[in-house]
């Protein structure tokens, strides 16, 4: 081959090597594994079960059975009756963020604090859950909201104001200022001092037949209606059960999640149960926590059987992102700083810099 032909075919090399690559087609890059810090009583942590999370005045809030403790990256502060005398108890039910404000319903009693001062909201037993908003208050009790506008505390509930169930699980304001109220036998929006209710639809045990239970209103999607947590989320609310997740607008959009599960059904004169597929990653059912980036690009979801986390349409791959996270029951979840938190009965997890997931396009599961 002269010299002329040489230099065509190097050329030509060349010129297929920039179209299509050198060699085989590479395999998209890998999910870089995030850094996980796994906080115990060894590395400072005063209690280990963490009942919830919040993230407030530049620390981490954990509540437990033994008192609340705030992480300002150094040291955990221990709060209790002891040193911090508005908490009714050292048993923390709930912790909530609104108003600039940390919300702390205990065993026996809410209070607040404004990142200077502490106070007392409420003294009438035990809190479930505690907001405020403005002028407004509302405590979540066995017996019904105990609902403040300024004035007095007034006990609403079934008999006075129409609400679904006594048994209040949550409280919490939506983006629009409206109070929502969950129950363990539904969901209720507070108007004019009375509830507007919202049951999913259901099935009900009547001697040896199942019976259908239809929603109310009819276009209610609840996916349960024993409400667990209550959070805004990108102008509608997420919403989450002990039968799955909603983001929704309570009125005609109802994004539903659930994981594999059990259902009762009727088969041949018997009630059995069926195993059912679920339509997304989440690893359980049963929501106990939720919590979002700093602009809701992603929804973190806490359930009875580890984390998952939705960005846009697509759920994330926690297995591969982060690895070290166990897959045990979540009981709180915090965002800080563009770091994620994630309590469980055995201590905290910091999973670091999550926030360089916001913009990346290789970390959901295919």
């Amino acid at each position: 081959m002269n010299a002329r032909n040489l230099l065509l075919s190097a050329l030509a090399c060349s010129l297929l090597l920039f179209v299509t690559g050198c060699g085989a087609p590479k395999a998209p890059a890998k999910p870089a594994k995030l850094e996980i810090e796994h906080f115990t009583r060894s590395k400072g942590l005063p209690e280990e079960a963490i009942t919830s999370l919040a993230a407030f005045a530049n620390k981490i809030w954990a509540g437990s059975q033994k008192g609340l403790f705030a992480f300002d990256s150094v040291n955990w502060q221990i709060h209790q009756r002891k040193n911090t005398n508005v908490l009714g108890s050292d048993i923390i039910e709930d912790l909530k963020v609104s108003d600039n404000t940390l919300w702390i319903a205990t065993d026996n009693g809410a209070c607040r604090f404004d990142g200077s001062n502490w106070s007392s909201v409420y003294t009438g037993g035990r809190a479930r859950s505690v907001i405020g908003k403005g002028s407004e208050l509302a405590v979540a009790t066995a017996y019904g909201v105990v609902y403040s506008n300024g004035g007095g505390m007034t006990p609403m509930g079934k008999d006075n104001a129409g609400l679904v169930m006594d048994e209040v699980t949550q409280v919490m304001f939506d983006g629009q200022g409206q109070l929502w109220v969950g129950t363990r036998a539904g969901m209720a929006r507070m108007a004019s001092g009375l509830f507007q209710n919202y049951t999913g639809p259901a099935k009900s045990v009547m001697g040896s037949s199942l019976i259908d239970v239809p929603a109310s209103p009819s276009n209610c999607r609840l996916p349960g209606n024993n409400i667990k947590v209550i959070m805004p989320y990108q102008g509608m609310l997420a919403v989450g059960t002990t039968s799955g997740l909603t983001v929704t607008d309570m009125a005609n959009t109802w994004n539903i999640y659930t994981a594999q599960h059990r259902e009762w059904v009727q088969r041949a004169g018997q009630i059995v149960e069926d195993l059912v597929s679920g339509n997304s990653q989440l690893p359980g059912n049963v929501i106990n926590a939720l919590a979002a980036s700093d602009n809701q690009e992603i929804l973190f979801v806490g359930t009875d059987k580890g984390l998952a986390a939705l960005r846009g349409s697509e759920w994330l791959d926690i297995a591969t992102l982060m690895p070290g996270l166990p897959k045990a029951a979540v009981t709180g979840l915090a965002w800080l700083n563009g770091d994620l938190w994630v309590a469980t009965g055995e201590g905290i997890y910091q999973v670091k810099k999550v926030s360089g997931l916001l913009s990346a396009s290789d970390t959901t599961k295919p």
